[in-house]
């Protein structure tokens, strides 16, 4: 069976969805499609499954990024507020805890439920469960096949997320889809580690490699 959408968007995560979500404002039918049988698999462990779902002091300084312009343009376009605004439409608060962090009173299943009912009502469609075998391209049109059939769109969006937590999901599809499409790819490298030192940063340091103290209660 064939079915033609607006949009189509790889990955049921909170940026597909919420892009789903933005694209359904705009007029514009779409499907989400995801291979896990869940979606939203990362919000829903994030802060131990409180939801720290945004930050206050969010700004493009706080991001590392080899175009630093791009954190600019997309904090712009929609702020911290904006999606504040979008929780309380559906009733559902937080709370302040260290350094600006926001978490959700009603934890991360509550904010799963709301980017669904929300994709859903501007008319979107969620496939779960549907790995991808094939994606083509042609005339302008992308093709989409999975075991439920083919699915056709103008716009094509990727939002499976990167190789950070492969126990809900996370696989190397997108990085191998951009590649196969001739994207040039940035080297993947851990983001959340501790501190690393080099230099004569590094050297300061050496002497105290090892060395540990006993705490007293």
């Amino acid at each position: 069976m064939q079915h033609r959408y607006d949009a189509i968007i790889l990955g049921a995560g909170a940026a597909g969805l919420y892009c789903g979500i933005r694209a359904g404002i705009r007029g514009h039918r779409t499907l989400v499609i995801d291979h896990s049988a869940k979606p939203a698999e990362k919000v829903r462990i994030s802060g131990g499954g409180r939801c720290n779902f945004t930050n206050l002091h969010t700004s493009a300084d706080r991001f590392l990024s080899r175009n630093p312009h791009f954190a600019k343009s997309a904090l712009a376009r929609h702020t911290p507020w904006d999606f504040m605004d979008f929780l309380s439409a559906h009733d559902l608060t937080w709370h302040e805890k260290t350094l600006g962090q926001l978490f959700c009173d009603q934890k991360s299943g509550a904010i799963i439920q709301a980017l669904i009912t929300e994709f859903e009502a501007r008319g979107g469609t969620l496939q779960l469960g549907t790995p991808v075998t094939d994606i083509s391209h042609a005339d302008g049109i992308f093709s989409i096949t999975t075991e439920t059939g083919t699915a056709r769109a103008d716009n094509l969006v990727i939002a499976t997320g990167g190789l950070s937590i492969p126990k809900i999901g996370a696989t190397r599809f997108a990085y191998d889809l951009a590649t196969r499409f001739g994207h040039e790819m940035v080297e993947t490298r851990p983001a959340l580690v501790p501190l690393t030192f080099s230099g004569d940063m590094k050297d300061a340091f050496a002497a105290l490699s090892g060395v540990s103290c006993q705490v007293r209660a």
